[in-house]
Parts: C-alpha cells; sequence; structure tokens
C-alpha cells in the first residue's frame, strides 16, 4: 500500500512539472505540444467537413454549410498555429 502511495505522488509530481513547464512561454516543450495540438485540429477539422454526421445537418439552407464553412476556417487557423509554433520551436533551438 506504501509503494502505490509512493507512486501516486510521483505520478502527479510528474503532472505538476509538465503544465509548468508547458506554461513558460519560451519553452520547447509548449511549442512542441502547441504544434502537435494544431495538427490535430487540422485533423479534425477535416474530418468533420468530410463526415457525414455533422453538428448542423447540411439539408437546413444556410446554416448547414455554414457548419462547413467554420470547420475550414478552424482548420486553417490550426495549421498556421502549428506551423507558426514549429518556427517558434526551430527558433528557440537554433
Amino acid at each position: 500500500m506504501e509503494i502505490l502511495k509512493i507512486g501516486c505522488i510521483g505520478i502527479l509530481a510528474l503532472i505538476a512539472i509538465f503544465f509548468v513547464l508547458l506554461s513558460l512561454p519560451k519553452s520547447r516543450l509548449r511549442s512542441f505540444v502547441l504544434e502537435i495540438m494544431g495538427w490535430f485540429g487540422v485533423a479534425g477539422s477535416a474530418v468533420s467537413v468530410v463526415s457525414p454526421i455533422d453538428m448542423v445537418p447540411d439539408f437546413i439552407p444556410v446554416l448547414g454549410q455554414l457548419d462547413d464553412v467554420g470547420m475550414i476556417i478552424a482548420g486553417i487557423a490550426s495549421a498556421i498555429m502549428a506551423y507558426s509554433m514549429r518556427r517558434e520551436r526551430a527558433r528557440l533551438e537554433g
């Protein structure tokens, strides 16, 4: 039981250190995680646009198309964020 308590404390300490490093503005970990999240946002937006299941069905005249346009805009914004984080990480490393 004591080993389990020590293990839980160790895992919580690692999670706390991860969040501290993630919050630092010039951290390489922060730029890496934000870049990965940006690419997942691009993939999620692409899947949402081509998926037959929408938040707003396409047969509703205007709102159905605005849903897809919003996802395309979100995908483009995510790609721009991911690319800028990649450039930031390259600047920090170099």
